[in-house]
């Protein structure tokens, strides 16, 4: 059945969809009016919550097939870059927006079994654009100051309330601790090479310069956790705010500190 998607200044945009617990014919039913709504509108992705029904489900247009995607995360993403968007919400609205061009989705299929899939490019965005729909959030929630009041200014009523309170800030305070963690990994990997071209004299020296600066990463990590999980709270219709999010760049941090700690006790060490 062909439904009609909800558009601007429709309230229920700002719903956060539930998790689907039932894989059964009300879900079945449910992505099939996602998917002959797609086809009557000539559309590459849907989210339920566009037609009126607040799941946490995603259909993809791939090639010829139409791919659900229930209960999405995204757990991995890489190297951003800007998209000129354009929203079934907004009509008439395009904006310039920061996406990751790799993203690792993990998921469940119709009958509720697990799955996980890499995305890339255009793909990519899309998938984290209807990702967001799911999360209550919409591209105006990531754009600057602005442009937001621009696009207040133009709207007839003006942007739709956000009822949770704030909408997804442009910086996170947990990304300062991310990069301040890479950047100390970083800087510690250098000095990896300085055993080529110091004299023994000064190992003793970089090891505890190395093993100073390691031991900071373990705090930093523990403030990305700390603000993570505090952001994800204040923040719940942000997909970059999500759990499995902040648990698989969590878990990346510590494989990294791991490797860089192996490398200070067993290579810098004299």
């Amino acid at each position: 059945m062909i439904r009609e998607i909800i558009r601007y200044p429709d309230p229920r945009i700002r719903l956060i969809s539930a998790n689907v617990r039932f894989f059964d014919s009300e879900l079945r039913t449910a992505i099939s009016d996602m998917i002959d709504t797609m086809k009557a509108n000539d559309l590459e992705a849907l989210t339920a919550i566009l037609i009126g029904i607040q799941y946490n489900v995603i259909v993809m247009k791939e090639g010829d097939s139409y791919v659900p995607y229930v209960n999405a995360r995204l757990i991995k993403q890489s190297e951003k870059a800007v998209f000129t968007e354009r929203s079934l919400y907004y009509p008439g609205i395009s904006v310039d927006v920061d996406r990751f061009t790799r993203v690792t989705v993990i998921y469940e299929d119709t009958e509720g079994n697990p799955r996980h899939r890499d995305l890339v490019g255009e793909e990519a965005r899309r998938f984290q654009q209807y990702l967001d729909y799911a999360f209550g959030s919409t591209f105006v929630d990531r754009v600057d100051r602005e442009m937001k009041r621009r696009i207040d200014d133009h709207l007839e009523f003006g942007l739709v309330a956000d009822a949770r309170g704030g909408s997804c800030p442009t910086v996170f305070v947990r990304d300062y601790f991310k990069k301040g963690a890479k950047w100390m990994m970083f800087v510690i990997a250098a000095s990896f090479i300085l055993p080529f071209v110091l004299s023994e004299q000064y190992a003793e020296t970089v090891f505890r310069i190395d093993a100073a600066a390691l031991a900071t990463v373990p705090l930093l990590i523990i403030g990305y956790v700390l603000y993570a999980f505090y952001e994800s709270r204040k923040y719940k219709q942000c997909t970059s705010c999500q759990t499995g999010n902040i648990i698989g760049t969590t878990a990346i941090l510590g494989v990294q500190f791991l490797l860089i700690a192996a490398g200070v006790f067993f290579w810098i060490k004299p």
